[in-house]
């Protein structure tokens, strides 16, 4: 593949670039700027990244973040490298998936309304009056069961479960036992949303747990009944028990949040924290118990 064509995608996708050097240069694949290999295509997003790989004789081609001096002569220069650099390597080399497509040994039900976009794994189970909207794709192994809503462009890797009933239970007055308590809600995923392995979302009990648009879940995070997560946040690797309440934009790294906590909106809960008392809106927040330490700046 020569230079030409990824510039000739790149046109045909409208993605903003500048370019300088030759088009009929012969790029072989891709890798880093730290380990690269001769004849692909690599990316420089800073200053730092370019001086710490040192002199590279014969970089094919570079996709180079706006106002990054260099050397290298094919270069193609981007206000938003990143997403250049990683839409090329999804285009030319990513994994050709199907559209529509339904792996080996995968049970869907006849109550599910799956658009014939998405595409769907080995060994998933589909059950229940299930919704999944447009282009999304699941990867194998995956539980979707109840009534669940997944809206478009969403992507829920090997190993979740959504939908399964909660970790509730209450103690009968008499008998003093531990009685499991029956769930009616369900679960309501928005668009874009990302949904790492071994993640669980919990229905809700009566009301349904809610994942607004752009959320993105990393792996072994809980999502419990009730929850309800605000529009473009992060959580990683977390514990959120019981009607949590988290609003749009925030950012959860590897702590756990009592049940019935709130926490506002463009905040950071830092990791390893626990969450008993409930948090404002643009703040910086962690600790055991988690405190607010100042505003959020940080740009998360």
């Amino acid at each position: 593949m020569k230079v030409e064509e990824i510039l000739e995608w790149l046109e045909g996708q409208g993605y903003a670039y500048a370019f300088t050097g030759k088009t009929d240069v012969e790029i072989e694949g891709f890798s880093s700027l730290a380990n690269y290999r001769e004849n692909t295509i690599t990316w420089i997003k800073n200053e730092k990244n370019y001086h710490n790989a040192g002199r590279i004789d014969g970089v094919a081609c570079a996709v180079v973040q706006r106002g990054v001096k260099t050397d290298y002569t094919t270069v193609i220069e981007a206000d938003n490298s990143k997403e250049v650099f990683f839409a090329i390597l999804r285009n030319f080399w990513g994994e050709k998936r199907v559209e529509g497509s339904v792996g080996e040994g995968t049970v869907l039900s006849e109550e599910a309304a799956i658009d014939p976009t998405v595409i769907i794994g080995c060994n998933c189970t589909i059950t229940g009056n299930v919704v999944i909207g447009a282009h999304t794709m699941i990867g194998h192994n995956v539980v979707i069961q109840g009534r669940v809503k997944i809206g478009e462009n969403c992507y829920i890797q090997s190993g979740a479960v959504i939908g399964t009933d909660g970790f509730g239970f209450s103690k009968d007055s008499e008998t003093k036992h531990w009685t499991r308590v029956e769930h009616f809600g369900g679960v309501e995923i928005g668009n874009d949303v990302f949904i790492a392995s071994q993640v669980s979302i919990e229905r809700g009990t009566i009301d349904n747990t809610v994942i607004g648009n752009g959320v993105k879940l990393e792996s072994h995070t809980l999502i419990a009944h009730n929850n309800e997560i605000g529009e473009d946040t992060i959580i990683i690797s977390s514990a959120l028990y019981g009607s949590v309440k988290v609003g749009a934009r925030s950012y959860i790294a590897g702590s756990t949040i009592e049940n019935q906590m709130v926490i506002g909106d463009d905040t950071v809960i830092g990791m390893g924290s626990v969450v008993n008392t409930p948090i404002g809106d643009h703040v910086i927040a962690y600790g055991t118990p988690a405190r607010v330490i100042r505003e959020n700046d940080s740009g998360l």
